[in-house]
C-alpha cells in the first residue's frame, strides 16, 4: 500500500464467529487503482504461463505445476465474478460449471478468466452487497483488492517456476500486507488455525506501512501504527509480503528482531 487508507490508527477484535468490519470501504483504494494493477499483473501471469513449460513445479504450492496454478487462479477469477454479479456464493452445480478448465489452451483460458472478472468489477459500486468467505464487510469493494493481491502472489509463483524475477510495486505490496492482516489472518483463525502468542510488529522501509498484531485473551487484535512488539520484521514491502505468504524472500533485505519463536509463529500462518 501505500499510503495507509486512514490517518487514524484502527483497532479490531476478531473472533471466529460473526463477520467484523476492519476497514471502512471509504478508506480503501479506489477500484480503478486495484484493477489497473490486476490487469497488468494478470497479463504478466498469462505470459509466464504461455512461456512454460507447463509441467514446471510451483515451489510455494507443493504438488502443483504451472498448469495447475493457472487453473486455480483462473477458477478463482471466475468464481469471484459470479459472487459480484449474483451477490451470493455459487451452488455446487454452479461451482462445477465455473470450474470447467480447458487444458488444451491454458494461457488463453486464463486470459479469458482474468478478463471476465476485470470486466465484472469495472464500474461496480464498492458499497454494493456481495458475498465472499472472509470475516470482513460483505461489500463489492472487497473484490478488486482481493483479485489484485491474489494475482500478485501467484504471478510471483509462476515467474519463479520459469526462472524470472518479479517486480512488485511497493505501494501495492504494502496494501497487500494490510489486506493480509485485515482479512487473510482472520479467515485462517476462523477456520481453526491456532492464534500465535506474543505481539508482532511489521514495518515497511520503502513506503508507508506499519502494523502491530497480537493475541489478547484468545482474540486477534491489529493496529496500524508504530508500536514495539515481541518480534518485528522490517524491510521492503514486497519482501515482507512474500515472507508473510511463505514465499522465499532475500534474507539480506529483511531485518527480523526480537523473539524468534514469535516471529516464526506469525510468519508461519501464510499459505497458498
Amino acid at each position: 500500500m501505500c499510503q495507509l487508507r486512514s490517518t487514524k490508527a484502527s483497532t479490531t477484535l476478531v473472533r471466529p464467529a460473526p463477520a467484523v468490519t476492519l476497514q471502512r470501504v471509504s478508506d480503501m483504494r479506489d477500484t480503478d487503482w486495484y484493477l489497473g494493477h490486476f490487469r497488468a499483473t494478470a497479463d504478466a501471469l498469462a505470459d509466464a504461463i504461455e512461456a512454460g513449460p507447463p509441467e514446471a513445479p510451483i515451489a510455494a504450492c507443493p504438488g502443483w505445476d504451472l498448469t495447475q496454478l493457472a487453473q486455480h487462479v483462473g477458477q478463482v477469477h471466475r468464481w469471484a465474478a459470479f459472487c459480484v454479479r449474483e451477490g451470493r456464493a455459487p451452488s455446487s452445480d454452479e461451482a462445477a460449471t465455473l470450474g470447467a478448465f480447458e487444458a488444451d489452451r491454458v494461457a488463453d483460458w486464463y486470459r479469458e478468466s482474468a478478463s471476465i472478472v476485470a470486466d465484472t468489477l469495472d464500474g461496480i459500486d464498492p458499497a454494493a452487497p456481495t458475498w465472499h468467505p472472509f470475516p470482513v464487510e460483505q461489500v463489492a469493494g472487497f473484490w478488486p483488492r482481493r483479485m489484485a493481491h491474489e494475482v500478485t502472489v501467484h504471478r510471483r509463483d509462476a515467474d519463479a517456476a520459469i526462472g524470472r524475477e518479479t517486480a512488485i510495486d511497493p505501494e501495492l505490496a504494502s496494501d497487500g500486507i494490510d489486506e493480509y492482516f485485515e482479512a487473510i489472518v482472520p479467515r485462517k483463525l476462523a477456520s481453526g488455525v491456532d492464534l500465535p502468542g506474543g505481539s508482532f510488529h511489521v514495518h515497511c522501509t520503502d513506503v508507508d506501512g506499519e502494523w502491530l498484531v497480537w493475541s489478547e485473551e484468545g482474540a486477534y487484535r491489529m493496529i496500524r501504527e508504530h508500536q514495539k512488539g515481541d518480534a518485528a520484521l522490517r524491510g521492503p514491502a514486497a519482501q515482507i509480503l512474500m515472507r508473510l505468504w511463505n514465499r522465499e524472500a532475500p534474507a539480506d533485505e529483511l531485518s527480523p528482531v526480537g523473539d524468534e519463536s514469535v516471529l516464526n509463529a506469525w510468519t508461519a500462518l501464510g499459505g497458498n
